[in-house]
């Protein structure tokens, strides 16, 4: 615990800083942490014999990532279809498990790369600085209640298949921890929602910080690997950290999205 809070303090900075700039110097804080995530995923990958292609999936992953520079991302189905026709082109000539390596360098590219442009796009977005925060601190609070609660008072395993450690009483703790703080951010910032609307977010997005956090386990379980790799000494890989915020970032893009729409 205290190698895992020394090295959070020591990355903190680096992550903060870009995030409240923005602009470029957020967008290359996005890719880095992609091409690392996607480092880390074809690794997996070639563990458990998927023979995923790195250098067409991480150029792949880039350009997904760097959609999201533009409103509303045009040129996202251009790089998408590409990617699929390149990777497919490629597979065809392998002589052993041409579809193994189809897709797991295709979803390695999409999973990462369609998940964190959106994150970019979103703090280009009108107040998406504050959206962006709203997004990260519902994931951090709901791992850390989730930890506090589960170390605690867990008894009944959520997924032991999956993730051993994980019990339900973490897990919902997790969950109204990050309805509350959801809630809190509303008084705090100037978000345009409501107090009931921030903690019905902060929900949401307990559930999918969940599913984003098995969704790692899951590979890692196939592949037979403890972490996703050793970037950060007592938190594991890029990946180890990326799992939850993969899929609430993306989830508040598309409410924020939808609510323009309105």
């Amino acid at each position: 615990m205290i190698t895992r809070i020394r090295v959070g303090l020591i990355a903190l900075p680096f992550v903060l800083a870009p995030i409240w700039v923005g602009g470029a110097w957020y967008a290359l804080l996005i890719v880095a942490v992609a091409l690392a995530g996607g480092y880390e995923f074809y690794g997996m990958m070639t563990v458990g014999d998927y023979r995923p292609v790195r250098w067409i999936g991480l150029p792949w992953l880039a350009a997904l990532v760097l959609t999201g520079w533009q409103p509303g991302l045009p040129w996202l189905t251009t790089v998408l279809t590409s990617g699929l026709l390149i990777t497919l082109l490629y597979a065809l000539f392998q002589p052993e498990k041409p579809a193994n390596t189809w897709l797991s360098t295709s979803v390695g590219a999409i999973y990462i790369g369609l998940m964190l442009a959106q994150t970019l796009a979103l703090r280009l977005l009108p107040a998406g600085l504050w959206w962006l925060l709203l997004g990260i601190l519902i994931t951090w609070s709901n791992d850390t209640a989730a930890y506090f609660v589960g170390s605690r008072f867990g008894q009944r395993r959520l997924w032991p298949r999956l993730s051993p450690k994980k019990s339900w009483e973490g897990t919902v703790g997790g969950w109204i921890g990050a309805a509350l703080i959801g809630g809190l951010l509303t008084v705090v910032t100037p978000l345009p929602i409501s107090f009931g609307v921030g903690m019905a977010l902060g929900f949401v997005g307990g559930i999918l910080a969940l599913l984003g956090d098995l969704s790692v386990s899951m590979l890692k379980r196939q592949t037979g690997m403890k972490d996703t790799g050793a970037l950060f000494p007592g938190h594991g890989g890029m990946l180890d950290r990326l799992d939850s915020i993969l899929f609430v970032l993306p989830f508040i893009y598309q409410i924020v999205i939808f609510l323009r729409l309105l």
